[in-house]
């Protein structure tokens, strides 16, 4: 994303009132308050409204393997989660 120096706010909710008065030079009545959100964050609704609808956990997934250790067919490399250890611990 290329950084603008037009854009100085953070993607918030702007509200109609503080868009700036047209030029017309009429006078309008006080409109009802509408919302206007920039592009970028109605994109980021979009995927928090997605994000939301999956679940938090897969449980097919949790199943399967709760079977696969029952069933002593998880293999696990000792040589491999030592090494993981000890670079955790060496951070």
């Amino acid at each position: 994303m290329k950084v603008s120096p037009h854009r100085i706010t953070s993607l918030s909710q702007v509200s109609q009132r503080d868009m700036p008065a047209s030029n017309t030079g009429k006078t309008q009545a006080a409109p009802k308050e509408q919302t206007a959100f920039s592009p970028e964050l109605g994109m980021l609704q979009q995927a928090r409204d997605k994000l939301g609808a999956m679940p938090d956990v897969d449980l097919e997934k949790v199943a399967r393997l709760r079977q696969a250790i029952a069933n002593n067919e998880l293999p696990l490399d000792l040589d491999a989660l030592s090494q993981a250890v000890l670079e955790l611990h060496r951070r």
